[in-house]
């Protein structure tokens, strides 16, 4: 059970009321700093440290008699969720260290950060030259002033405000969302660790699904971004990683570029020019056989361009394939579909024979299924 950590009053009264912001008009999400004396308690205390008092049930005295005794929960030590005024350090939190709760990062400075856990959701605030590590997130990433930062994220939405010189490795079920920015970098997440898989499982992230090149800029007259070269990956950018025991193995396994063992590297939407492109279709219970479609496209040198993962009515799937000439698959109905695109010159007859052997369709027009593009996408 989750148990929302809100804020450590000290952060609040270390604000002065000048260093305070208002909160955005356009994205309402966005705290306050000056909510800060109320984002760090936790739950089942009140602000000041005490317990906080039940909520009272509605129903009967009768009622109330029958209930069964609440088991005491052990108290979390907010000092345990937050890295805070930290200088030159290398800092992990290991697998079931958070266990899905709210973390926060403020005001670091050149250090590493490595959370490698599943977080309900993240706050990073006024960083520096630091390099920020962070796994599964069931919630949000928010990121406000903070510069000269290389980022690697998994999560369900990531949004930024205020910062500059940003460089993130993203793997993200929705859109970014970039506000008052500037020279903020997109790759795709290309890393692992050990229980990174499990981790996906419990926050209900798909490694089929991310949108991390698909930008919404809510300034684009004064905010800038832009997209990494794709033979730029997480480790580089982080190399040499910390001497972390979690980490072992890490830097031998994606050594040269190598593909990650779970998720998957796409070009996003590097280059909109048309090019000659095809999309297969895989059903949810044929979803191993997407990862073995990948790699046979990967020794045929065919760009990976998107995949998506999303749940397909009868009567959408059946105009959407007999629009691009393939036939109706029912499988694809029955839980959510994976879809992979490719792009490249010779991609389609290359993948044409990989398709077909599976039984899987596959369109060959892009602008015909352009719309399976961002199907499904959460937010």
């Amino acid at each position: 059970q989750n148990l929302t950590l809100l804020v450590i009053g000290a952060i609040g009264s270390s604000q002065s009321s000048s260093h305070g912001r208002v909160g955005c008009r356009t994205m309402g999400c966005f705290f306050s700093k000056e909510d800060k004396g109320s984002r760090y308690a936790v739950g089942g205390e009140t602000e000041d440290g005490g317990d906080a008092a039940p909520a009272r049930s509605k129903s009967s005295s009768k009622s109330e008699a029958k209930t069964e005794p609440l088991v005491a929960k052990p108290k979390l030590d907010p000092k345990d969720f937050i890295y805070m005024k930290r200088t030159g350090e290398k800092l992990l939190k290991a697998p079931g260290t958070i266990n899905g709760q709210q973390f926060v990062i403020d005001r670091c400075e050149d250090c590493e950060i490595y959370i490698l856990d599943e977080c309900d959701s993240l706050m990073i605030d006024d960083c520096v030259r630091c390099k920020i590590v962070v796994g599964p997130t069931t919630g949000s990433i928010f990121m406000r002033d903070c510069s000269d930062c290389t980022c690697v994220f998994m999560c369900r939405q990531y949004r930024c405000r205020d910062c500059k010189d940003i460089d993130t490795h993203l793997h993200v079920t929705t859109r970014p969302i970039i506000e008052t920015s500037t020279n903020m970098r997109f790759g795709c997440w290309d890393f692992h660790y050990e229980g990174l898989e499990a981790q996906m499982r419990s926050a209900g992230i798909s490694e089929w699904q991310n949108f991390w090149s698909h930008i919404y800029n809510f300034n684009p007259d004064d905010a800038t971004w832009s997209l990494m070269p794709p033979e730029r990956t997480a480790l580089a950018a982080l190399e040499p990683l910390p001497d972390f025991s979690e980490l072992e193995g890490v830097a031998d396994a994606l050594a040269d570029g190598a593909r990650p063992p779970l998720c998957v590297r796409t070009l996003g939407e590097r280059d909109s020019a048309p090019k000659e492109g095809c999309l297969v279709l895989v059903p949810a219970c044929d979803a191993h056989m997407a990862r073995e479609i990948c790699d046979m496209a990967h020794v045929a040198k065919v760009s990976l361009v998107r995949t998506n993962r999303c749940q397909l009515t009868e009567a959408w799937a059946a105009s959407f394939l007999e629009a691009g000439g393939a036939a109706f698959h029912a499988e694809l109905c029955k839980g959510k579909a994976i879809g992979l695109e490719f792009r490249g010159e010779g991609c389609v007859d290359a993948m044409r024979g990989v398709a077909s052997s599976g039984g899987f369709p596959m369109l060959e027009n892009p602008d015909q299924y352009a719309e399976w593009r961002y199907m499904g996408v959460e937010g």
